[in-house]
């Protein structure tokens, strides 16, 4: 790889955060406001996505599980106006 092509490389992972998340939850690496963010999301995702395999994660179980809750919401609003009028 030439100077330039090991710069642009540089570039990119300069800007990529790295960390460790240890399994009690400690941040290894440089402490900044965005490491903690992002931090706070893994865990967030970790605790939503209990009791899904991985498998089904990487097959977009949870993309799936959005348009389907999309489509039912309107449903369920319009069944619970109608059982409104009618009382």
């Amino acid at each position: 790889m030439n100077d330039k092509g090991q710069s642009a490389l540089s570039d990119r992972t300069a800007s990529i955060p790295q960390f460790i998340v240890s399994m009690e939850g400690e941040i290894y690496g440089e402490d900044t406001p965005e490491n903690r963010e992002l931090v706070r999301r893994i865990h967030a995702c970790v605790a939503a996505c209990e009791g899904i395999s991985t498998e089904e994660l990487e097959n977009g179980i949870v993309k799936d599980m959005r348009r389907v809750i999309a489509d039912v919401i309107p449903l369920l609003e319009d069944r619970a106006e109608n059982r409104k009028q009618a009382s």
